[in-house]
């Protein structure tokens, strides 16, 4: 008589979570909307039919997905006791789950308003706990500047989540909480007073279109796409939002990616732009970083971080050549950052000042689109100078 072996089908006791965190690794990887079921499915090893079972639709499976990953992180703020451990914590969640941040910051613009209103308030309860751990640090500080340093150490940490350098642990934990712990003891500027105060609120207001019609249709995209997401905005929208008829759009770009790339390609020479006149203008490595800091500290603050947010999130709308270009570029541009730092800070690795670099780079692109910015006539000033202490370099 022949034994037969039958293989057991019985569900894993953690099939949701498991799905729920291979989700998350493949929108970081391919982005929210060129993600299918399928992917989601092969990547957990199951049929999409099985995963139909778990998770009714794409959408169903994103909200639930940034949720839960959302939670669990509230929950390792909340439950560490002081500031250090606050900061260890988060450093070492994040460090185990590198899709977390990206995809927050990528894809909740694709949630349903309810949901992308619960994520918000999760993502201010992490805050607030580091807040509320660094007040009793730092008493002297008023409420506003003590949320603002709190989201620094916050953004600071989710810098892990933007690239993929390795480290051994917990050598890399050691070093993304002390950078974190770094913009918590940022000694911030006294806010701009009189004359000053009136000249830097002119500095951040909307500012004048361009009279051709072509740049003011690269000057709109950016914002537009930020606010809404590429899918969300037609051709007409961003015609309107230029004050262009919809016929005379398609006179200068052959579609909504042409206009992407070359707005996005702008933004690239622009920064170039910048580092090459930073770096003319400085003596030393240490001052051309300075300069280089306030330049894009006062360039984020400038357009909300609207750049930074549409290069993330959509980027993987355009065709390859195009997302290799800006991909080298950003990644040449951050390299120029390192080897300012290294030069700088020689006892520092490569692969240290990278995570440093990248880690102060997402802090000062993420920090302008918070509307805690608001309450600030000039914030410029103060995210140049927690950028300074995450960097480790001193003020001029």
């Amino acid at each position: 008589m022949t034994t037969k072996t039958v293989r057991s089908t019985r569900r894993p006791r953690d099939r949701k979570a498991q799905i729920l965190a291979a989700a998350m690794e493949c929108f970081r990887r391919s982005g929210y909307q060129a993600t299918g079921m399928e992917d989601i499915a092969t990547a957990v090893g199951i049929t999409a039919g099985a995963l139909y079972r778990h998770f009714r639709s794409k959408q169903e499976l994103l909200s639930l997905a940034m949720l839960d990953s959302a939670e669990q992180v509230r929950d390792v703020a909340r439950s560490a006791d002081g500031l250090d451990s606050v900061l260890a914590a988060l450093s070492s969640f994040t460090l185990d789950h590198r899709a977390y941040a990206s995809v927050w910051d990528r894809e909740t613009r694709n949630l349903a308003p309810e949901d992308r209103a619960e994520v918000t308030r999760r993502h201010a309860d992490i805050a607030e706990a580091v807040a509320s751990a660094l007040s009793t640090v730092r008493p002297e500080l008023d409420a506003d500047d003590t949320s603002l340093l709190a989201w620094a150490a916050v953004t600071t940490i989710a810098g892990a989540s933007y690239h993929h350098v390795e480290l051994p642990r917990p050598r890399f934990d050691e070093l993304l909480a002390s950078t974190a712990r770094a913009a918590c003891d940022t000694s911030l500027p006294d806010p701009p007073a009189g004359p000053e105060a009136t000249e830097a609120a002119t500095q951040v207001g909307a500012g004048l279109r361009p009279a051709s019609r072509r740049e003011a249709l690269i000057s709109t995209a950016i914002p537009l796409f930020a606010a809404h997401g590429y899918q969300a905005v037609s051709m007409e929208d961003l015609g309107a939002a230029a004050g262009v008829s919809r016929p005379a759009v398609y006179t200068h770009f052959s579609g909504k990616a042409d206009l992407l790339a070359t707005a996005l390609h702008r933004e690239s020479e622009a920064k170039w732009a910048g580092l090459a006149r930073d770096l003319r203008g400085s003596r030393d490595a240490g001052e051309a970083l300075d300069r280089l800091v306030e330049s894009h500290a006062r360039g984020s603050v400038a357009n909300k971080g609207a750049a930074g947010l549409v290069l993330v999130g959509d980027i993987a709308h355009l065709p390859e050549a195009d997302r290799e270009a800006l991909h080298r570029s950003q990644v040449d541009f951050v390299s120029e950052w390192v080897a300012l730092l290294t030069a700088t800070r020689p006892e520092l690795g490569t692969a240290e000042a990278r995570v440093i670099a990248q880690s102060t780079f997402t802090m000062l692109n993420i920090l302008p689109r918070l509307p805690l910015l608001e309450r600030f006539t000039d914030p410029a000033p103060r995210l140049v100078a927690i950028a300074r202490s995450t960097l480790g370099v001193a003020s001029p």
